[in-house]
């Protein structure tokens, strides 16, 4: 994972002086196992569903992990969440031909850690990351047997992190994070897959926008 981020700050005392710096970071990040398996064979017209499971280490540099100032502010970007995670999902497809619908539903359950440092003059004790419930739908088109695109929206509501900081618990605000999605996949070869990926952020919580390229082998 390489990391690069710009961040611009407020004075508290003067809110006309600005400050901006930059951090960055790069390590291995948290890596993953998965598997799925699919339920039904969607004969006779019906639907075919595909179970998840996904479970997630912390071998990434989390953000109590990285490096630190005098008064506790980062210098570096974290390249892990930090904690390990357990996911669960449940997909359906039903095809109806050019078309495919497909929908999704998944619960990430964040185990919590106890990381008993002190950054400055605050001590963080133990911090259990708010679980996260997500939904998706939207449908894929075929134009020809190499050009598909895809159109839906995701939508995950995240609940609010628990920290105890000085002996005091701390809890965050939860977070709903809606993005309509589109996407284009083109099969260059009988092996690769070149696909593409615009999410565009509908709530507060989400990005704006976030581009992804995947080019998938199969051997």
């Amino acid at each position: 994972v390489y990391r690069d981020d710009r961040v611009t700050t407020l004075s508290q005392n003067n809110t006309t002086t600005t400050q901006t710096y930059n951090l960055n970071g790069s390590d291995i990040g948290d890596v993953e196992l998965s598997a799925r398996y699919q339920l039904t064979q969607g004969r006779n017209g019906g639907p075919i569903f595909v179970a998840g499971a996904r479970v997630k280490s912390t071998t990434g540099i989390g953000p109590f992990d990285v490096e630190r100032d005098a008064q506790g502010v980062a210098m570096e970007l974290a390249t892990g969440s930090g904690f390990w995670a357990v996911q669960g999902s449940l997909s359906m497809l039903y095809p109806t031909d050019p078309a495919v619908f497909f929908a999704n539903v998944s619960y990430m359950y964040n185990a919590p850690a106890s990381i008993d440092q002190t950054y400055g003059a605050v001590t963080v004790g133990e911090v259990d990351p708010g679980d996260s419930i997500s939904v998706g739908f939207g449908f894929g088109f075929s134009l020809n047997p190499r050009f598909s695109y895809s159109l839906g929206y995701s939508h995950s509501y995240v609940m609010p992190t628990e920290t105890e900081l000085n002996g005091t618990p701390q809890r965050s605000t939860e977070l709903q994070v809606g993005a309509l999605q589109l996407g284009l996949s083109f099969r260059a070869t009988e092996r690769l897959t070149i696909a593409t990926s615009v999410d565009m952020g509908l709530t507060e919580d989400a990005p704006d926008v976030r581009v992804g390229l995947r080019m998938p082998y199969r051997w």
